[in-house]
Parts: C-alpha cells; structure tokens; sequence
C-alpha cells in the first residue's frame, strides 16, 4: 500500500502547488494548461486503445456500462454531490489519474509481489499533472487524493484478495477500456465535447462479466 500512499501524497502535494500558483496566472496560460493536458491524455489514450485485442467485449462493456450510468443518473449525481468551490477539475482529476494501465497494473504489481515501482513512478507523474490541472481546474484536483487513495487501495486490497485469478488478458481489455474513457476525458479538456463520462464507468465492472459469457459461448 506504500505505493497507493505516496501517489495520493503526490496529487495532493501538486494540487496545493497548482492552487497556490492558479490566482497568479492569467486565463490565456490556463486554457493553454487545459490545451496541454489535453493532448496529453489524448496521446495516452490512443497508446491504451491501440493494445486492444477483443474489441466486441470491450464494445458490449462500453454499451451495458453506459446504459447502467444512464439509467442510474451517476454523473448528474456526482455534479450535484460536488456542486460548488470543490467541483472544479474533481471528474476531470479522478479520470486522469485512476484510470488507466498504470493504475490496475501498479496495484496489482503491488499486492501480488510488493513490488510499488509502477505506483511510484505514475505518483511522480500526478505530482506534475495535479500541479497543471489545479492551476487550471481549481480546488476540485484537491479531492481526488482522497479518491487516490480509495480506490488504488481498494484495487490493491482486491487483487490480494483474487490472487492470480485476474488474467492478463482481462487487464489489457480493461486497459483499452479505459483507454476510450480517457479519450473522452482529453475531448472535454480540449473543449471539443463534453462527455457524461462518469456514465460509462460502469462499464469497467461489465468487462469481466462480458469476457467470461463470450468464452462460456465459445464467441
């Protein structure tokens, strides 16, 4: 859990840099920050997608997941949860740095051989991008430390506990997966389209129902 530790001390360590910094920097330096952390996560996202080997069951997740966040209103949700001084960047913050290869795999490096190499090195990189994105965004980057720390230490606390029961097979689809979320995310950071993203996370749960009902089939 060293490394889930350290990564969430990052992102906050660099939100608070970035806050302290966001009133002394002019609007034009933000949106270009946003421009730049968005051709960022859209470069990551096409490296992510490209390591797709099974695209229908990423197709059908995608599909039942947006369904399930739609019908369960989950991003209007968030909003109004969040709604206020702390909203800013929260989502965009959370996508950013919890989704992604980086994340199941540094977790699961961590639980099944405590090995947190991966974990350091990608909490070294949302220490720079908190930074960034706080300027930008605003106090919203603050919080998704704590949403660090949950869910990479929930991720780690559950590959404890499965062992070796999750497939290699099972963490690329997911990181392809994840892939699309964050291309969506770097869309809305580039205001080209803003996205109910928070809508399509369900999807990540569908994943491995939808790979293990496609073998059952033999499709």
């Amino acid at each position: 859990m060293l490394g889930t530790l350290y990564n969430a001390a990052a992102v906050a360590v660099g939100a608070s840099v970035g806050l302290a910094l966001r009133g002394r920097l002019p609007e034009s330096l933000r949106a270009v920050t946003f421009q730049a952390l968005g051709l960022f996560t859209l470069g990551l996202a096409v490296l992510m997608v490209g390591k797709m080997q099974d695209p229908f069951a990423v197709f059908l997740s995608l599909i039942l997941g947006a369904a399930v966040g739609q019908t369960l209103h989950l991003h209007q949700r968030l909003e109004r949860w969040t709604s206020g001084a702390a909203s800013g960047g929260l989502v965009q913050a959370v996508l950013l740095f919890c989704v992604g290869a980086m994340t199941v795999v540094g977790c699961m490096e961590d639980a099944l051989h405590g090995d947190a190499s991966i974990l350091y090195a990608k909490g070294t990189m949302d220490l720079v991008s908190s930074a960034f994105l706080a300027a930008a965004a605003g106090r919203g980057v603050l919080w998704a430390a704590p949403a660090v720390l949950v869910i990479q230490g929930g991720l780690t606390l559950a590959f404890m506990g499965l062992g070796d029961a999750v497939s290699p097979e099972l963490i690329q689809e997911g990181s392809a997966l994840g892939g699309l979320l964050l291309l969506g995310l770097g869309l809305d950071l580039l205001q080209v389209k803003s996205l109910p993203l928070v809508n399509f996370l369900p999807a990540l749960l569908w994943l491995p129902v939808v790979r293990w009902a496609l073998e059952a089939v033999g499709a």
